[in-house]
């Protein structure tokens, strides 16, 4: 019996140091589950931050752009309304060019046709009737280059207005318009 107890005896510590050893692994297990879970935590954590400061530089890009535009758009409203004045100035040196010259023919065809009235040889009368009319289709030619530069200036204003307004909604179009031209 002596050998049974000893056996038994060896088996039961047998067991106790397997369970113990079992308990031990399983310590073991869960401390690295706790630190698995922990990483995990740490990971999430840190992706969450890299997530909401990508979000905040986003938005803050998109702040810096619409304020970029803003002030684009306030310098583009300006240019314009110089160029708006400018054209402005500029029909009105033509106005008052055309006047000048319609005041100068309608002179000449006065003087013309008093010199005419005093009496002369029908060839100067002549003469002075075709440099009336010469006269009077420069006056007129002179109003109609003068309405066409007018109606130029205002289709160059739209169209620069237009460059502008997309370069200030697409900044990569400023390159093509500083781009040279091909031969």
């Amino acid at each position: 019996m002596n050998y049974f107890a000893g056996s038994v005896l060896a088996a039961a510590l047998l067991a106790l140091a397997a369970l113990g050893i079992r308990g031990c692994q399983e310590q073991y297990r869960e401390q690295g589950r706790a630190e698995v879970r922990a990483d995990w935590a740490k990971a999430d954590q840190a992706r969450r931050i890299k997530e909401g400061q990508a979000l905040i530089a986003r938005q803050q890009a998109e702040r810096d752009d619409e304020q970029r535009m803003a002030r684009r758009a306030e310098e583009n409203d300006l240019a314009q309304t110089k160029r708006e004045q400018a054209l402005r100035e500029r029909a009105a040196a033509a106005d008052r060019a055309v006047a000048g010259l319609r005041g100068t023919v309608a002179r000449l065809n006065a003087d013309s046709a008093a010199r005419r009235a005093q009496g002369s040889c029908p060839a100067a009368e002549r003469e002075a009737h075709d440099a009336a009319t010469a006269r009077g289709l420069l006056g007129a030619c002179a109003g109609r280059y003068s309405e066409l530069g007018k109606r130029t200036d205002e289709l160059a204003a739209r169209v620069i207005g237009l460059q502008d307004h997309i370069v200030t909604v697409q900044p990569e179009a400023a390159a093509l318009l500083q781009a040279e031209p091909p031969p």
